[in-house]
């Protein structure tokens, strides 16, 4: 009973990494999300609707897909991207090595040193690989609260990059996340966000 508990506490954890890294006070997304994995993308205009919304603080865009690698040694290995807004880095992870400003230079791209991290073949900053025939450059590794649940790496670049390197649908948006000016405020912006036609959940 107790291996069971364990395991199914350990999935609950890891499926909800993506949540738990950015730490974002609510998340804005399409109705028909079931899972933070698999993303809807939302337009670009809901962004600036709930940046319009009395009680929020700070609204910012957030990538989140997952990509194919291919590795310096020819062979191809599965990631999840994660885009952080240019402006803020908001969700950003804390480095282990490298510097934070380094997300800017071309191609850059910030590994997560966790329990996947070795599929990237002894990755270090200044590793390169291709991305849907784009060049990029580890400059940074780092280190989030919670691995993935899927096996499979991680890695953090700049929102406008991804909408670059990603093939994409007509919308881009994964999540918008949301800062109340108050806790006061999370009902009035849910309630403002679901007559807009899409949801909003707090972190819990």
């Amino acid at each position: 009973m107790i291996e069971m508990t364990s395991l199914f506490a350990g999935v609950l954890s890891r499926a909800s990494s993506t949540v738990i890294n950015i730490g974002a006070s609510i998340w804005v997304m399409d109705p028909a999300v079931q899972t933070v994995a698999n993303t809807i993308p939302v337009p670009d205009y809901v962004l600036d609707e709930v940046r319009s919304i009395p009680g929020v603080k700070y609204a910012v865009p957030l990538y989140s897909g997952a990509a194919l690698l291919k590795l310096l040694d020819g062979t191809f290995q599965a990631a999840n991207v994660i885009g952080l807004d240019d402006t803020s880095l908001f969700g950003r992870p804390k480095l282990i090595s490298g510097k934070m400003e380094d997300i800017f230079a071309e191609n850059a791209f910030i590994a997560i040193k966790d329990s996947e991290f070795y599929k990237l073949k002894g990755a270090n900053i200044g590793t390169e690989f291709e991305l849907n025939d784009h060049r990029g450059v580890i400059v940074g590794l780092a280190h989030v609260a919670s691995s993935g649940l899927f096996g499979v790496p991680t890695l953090y670049t700049t929102y406008y990059r991804t909408l670059q390197y990603i093939p994409t649908t007509g919308f881009t948006i994964s999540y918008v996340l949301v800062e109340p000016k108050t806790p006061a405020d999370v009902a009035n912006i849910k309630r403002q966000v679901a007559a807009a036609g899409y949801l909003a959940l707090t972190k819990d």
